[in-house]
């Protein structure tokens, strides 16, 4: 998709690449990660409580498959089981074990067979989950050395590079969520109680999600900042919020739903006072929904505060708050920075092409005769980004009448 074209009197022409796909609605929606994204059903809470999937599903029509019944059979098989047949995620799931269940090379495939067009990745959360990691532990109580936790982080986010990388090379338009922080939680809070040590883990988090917004601008795929969002609801370890308004009704932030016969919808969590209740994934279903808009243009409406209580079975308290207190979900959305050219002029029988460039990115410049035939060739390649503008130069043929030139990040 051209960004823009210039013709020049120099008979030169100037073009950038998006390498995003073209606008229109999300398709078929593919889906990696843990418990947040893996469907409710097998947790025991789904009498009561929905995740983000399920929402999409059941009140914006997402096309995610068939689930195993609908599709004449008892189970998909690990990791998806009884779930819809795009979501691969998996309840428990570290990144190694995401790697490990082939959630990854299951939903690559599907592009191929299903036509599977658009993917959601977040994974992480387990990796510093004391229920199922020892790493929380290990980092609250001072155990591990700065280079143990440092090697840690980068075998996470090595793992979620994985992950992305496979399917985004089977042409799927993926969107990047980064790890939310597992010591805010009520179940946390109990066991860990100390702030400041919490916060030892939170630094890691933030180390790890440092590397995943890396990830994002490196394989040029929005970010999704589910921790940020999360800050934004709950607050920090030294100062957690009890309560925030959604349509002008107290979500109770330390609270957990018991479930049928005496449930608390309006709780912030289930029973385990560790997953989100409906109401709070519903909130990630709209950073979903909009971090597809805001890069791919797709449309799909987000839930209105109305939407997300009723679908929670609560009132509407008759007035939107949510906003006023966390600000729009685009505050959230991350795009990657695309490369540009800055300036073409000539100098003597050469053209000199600026580009701008980040620092640890590398760029390549290929070049075509006619914007309609043929192919593009490689003028000049492994460019290593400086974060400053770059100068490259092309001696095109004597004669030549027209000259195209584009520029792309390489992942």
């Amino acid at each position: 998709m051209l960004k823009e074209l210039t013709k020049l009197p120099c008979l030169a022409a100037l073009a950038a690449v998006l390498p995003m796909s073209a606008p229109g609605a999300m398709g078929k929606l593919g889906a990696m990660g843990d418990s947040l994204t893996d469907e409710y059903w097998d947790s025991g809470v789904a009498t009561y409580a929905s995740n983000w999937v399920s929402v999409l599903v059941q009140f914006r029509g997402i096309d995610m498959g068939p689930t195993a019944a609908q599709a004449g059979t008892n189970s998909w098989g690990p990791p998806r089981n009884q779930g819809y047949e795009y979501n691969w995620a998996l309840s428990g799931a570290t990144s190694a074990d995401l790697l490990a269940e082939g959630q990854q090379t299951g939903l690559a495939a599907q592009a191929g067979s299903d036509g599977v067009t658009s993917g959601v990745l977040d994974i992480g959360a387990n990796d510093f989950n004391p229920a199922v990691s020892d790493a929380y532990e290990a980092i609250y109580f001072g155990e591990w050395t700065s280079a143990e936790i440092e090697s840690y982080v980068d075998q996470t986010v090595s793992n979620v590079e994985t992950a992305l990388a496979t399917v985004k090379a089977a042409g799927v338009s993926m969107v990047l969520g980064n790890i939310v922080d597992p010591g805010i939680t009520p179940a946390v809070e109990a066991y860990f109680p100390d702030a400041a040590s919490r916060q030892l883990v939170t630094a890691a988090v933030h180390s790890a999600n440092s590397g995943i917004k890396n990830l994002a601008q490196k394989y040029q795929v929005p970010l999704m900042d589910w921790y940020g969002l999360q800050s934004a609801v709950f607050g920090s370890n030294a100062s957690l919020h009890s309560t925030i308004l959604v349509g002008n009704v107290a979500i109770n932030l330390r609270g957990s739903d018991p479930g049928p016969p005496d449930w608390a919808p309006t709780s912030a969590f289930v029973s385990d006072g560790f997953h989100p209740n409906t109401v709070v994934q519903e909130l990630l279903a709209n950073l979903i929904l909009q971090a597809f808009d805001s890069s791919h243009n797709a449309g799909v409406a987000l839930f209105t505060e109305e939407e997300i209580l009723n679908q929670a079975s609560i009132e509407y308290g008759g007035a939107d708050a949510l906003e006023s207190e966390i600000g729009p979900y685009s505050n959230y959305i991350i795009l990657p920075t695309l490369p540009r050219f800055t300036g073409i002029r000539l100098a003597g029988t050469n053209i000199l092409l600026s580009i701008s460039t980040l620092t640890n990115q590398s760029y390549i410049i290929e070049e075509r005769d006619d914007l309609l035939a043929g192919s593009w060739a490689t003028l000049t390649n492994n460019i290593a980004g400086t974060g400053a503008l770059m100068v490259v130069s092309d001696s095109p043929p004597s004669g030549l009448q027209e000259r195209f030139y584009r520029v792309r990040q390489l992942p």
